[in-house]
């Protein structure tokens, strides 16, 4: 049986902090010692990340703790936003292994990180059933690159979690592993054994009008868009306001990309959220910041605070859905983009709001990353502007 808690903190003592959250999180687990731990730890603390690991390592009685620095971090408790915040999540259970790991390998964009990872991990991954929780650096680690040097040693491995974040005025985030603080790596779990996993994602980007078929392009460059100059398509997609000032829509509007390059629609919320990085009023051009290839499907979203919550809602409504009658699920995490939060909503605290209302008091960590991860359709990606749902259950 998975027994766990989660804790959280606002105290601007970083000890005080730290003990507040590792306790409510023991308590609320009811459990004398924690197989594993999760640890998040907004920028305030930053000098005393150490010190809080070391106190969670003793409260909770393992060394088998794994997290990151965020700029902002939730739990069923609430949020916060770039203030002094602490969170913990504790977990017992005789079937679930935790394997809990830091790597410093920064060459080749992630890919030698990936496949040290994969390497350190082969050994321990003795069954079908395991997930990867990652958390690495995002100024030193490609998302992509890490996948394909995991998937080089250990195969196909539902892979979770998000960028580290920090203050951004800053090019460093901090990894934890035990209690060691580093910086420029990547730290992560592997739970292996006899559970359940659920993992889905809400959009904070949502589709405007149907999808487009990219009819001339040359690398990354769109010049024609269902046989039209492309930014004759994108204008007709904007709402009213938007097109006045060029700046808007690089702000507001993005660009779609299925899963599969080679799918012929997109649908529902399985859909890849990039940036438009230029475009060309006078010309019809369009720049997207990868290659795309004529017969390409592609999209148009748009970042709206109502259109987000109405999709995290049918998220949460899914994941109910899913729960096994009398096998209610045990814990959660949640890996939240930094461009949701207060920069969406225009208030605090929306997200884990939803989720404490369709999950009840189900204990639940995680924090505001710089991108985040999920598969789909058997493939792990990296997105952006999106919040991850991860919820366990005994097998």
């Amino acid at each position: 049986m998975i027994k766990a808690g989660s804790g959280y903190s606002e105290a601007e003592n970083s000890i005080d902090a730290a003990k507040d959250a590792a306790k409510e999180a023991m308590a609320q687990a009811q459990i004398p010692k924690a197989d594993w731990a999760m640890v998040f730890c907004t920028f305030p603390h930053r000098a005393n990340y150490e010190e809080i690991l070391k106190t969670v390592c003793h409260l909770a009685q393992t060394s088998n703790v794994t997290g990151c620095s965020a700029i902002g971090v939730l739990s069923n408790r609430g949020e916060v936003e770039a203030r002094p915040g602490v969170v913990v999540l504790v977990v017992s259970s005789e079937k679930i292994t935790p394997n809990p790991f830091m790597i410093y390998q920064l060459g080749a964009g992630g890919t030698k990180a990936g496949e040290e990872i994969g390497e350190l991990l082969k050994p321990s991954k003795n069954g079908d059933n395991s997930i990867l929780a990652l958390l690495p650096d995002p100024f030193h680690i490609h998302p992509e690159l890490l996948f394909k040097g995991i998937e080089s040693k250990l195969g196909h491995i539902p892979i979770v979690g998000a960028t580290a974040s920090e203050d951004p005025q800053i090019t460093d985030t901090f990894e934890f592993y035990g209690d060691t603080v580093a910086s420029g790596a990547v730290s992560g779990i592997l739970l292996e054994g006899d559970f359940t996993s659920y993992v889905d994602i809400t959009q904070g980007c949502q589709l405007i009008g149907p999808p487009c078929v990219v009819t001339g392009a040359n690398k990354n460059v769109i010049s024609e868009l269902d046989g039209e100059p492309a930014f004759e398509v994108l204008k007709k997609r904007i709402p009213n306001g938007i097109i006045e000032d060029p700046m808007d829509i690089l702000r507001l509007l993005f660009v779609a990309f299925p899963p599969d390059p080679n799918q012929k629609d997109i649908t529902g919320s399985d859909y890849l959220v990039r940036n438009l990085i230029g475009l060309d009023q006078k010309s019809g051009y369009i720049a997207v910041p990868q290659n795309v290839k004529e017969g390409q499907v592609i999209g148009f979203t748009l970042r709206n605070p109502e259109m987000a919550r109405e999709d995290l809602k049918q998220m949460l409504s899914r994941a109910v859905s899913s729960q096994k009658p009398g096998n209610p699920y045990s814990f959660g995490l949640y890996f939240n983009c930094c461009a949701r939060g207060t920069s969406l909503y225009g208030h605090q605290g929306i997200d884990t709001a939803y989720i404490s209302s369709a999950l009840g008091g189900l204990p639940f960590i995680g924090f505001f990353g710089n991108s985040e991860f999920a598969p789909i359709l058997d493939k792990n990606h990296f997105f952006t502007y999106t919040g991850v749902l991860v919820l366990f259950s005994d097998g």
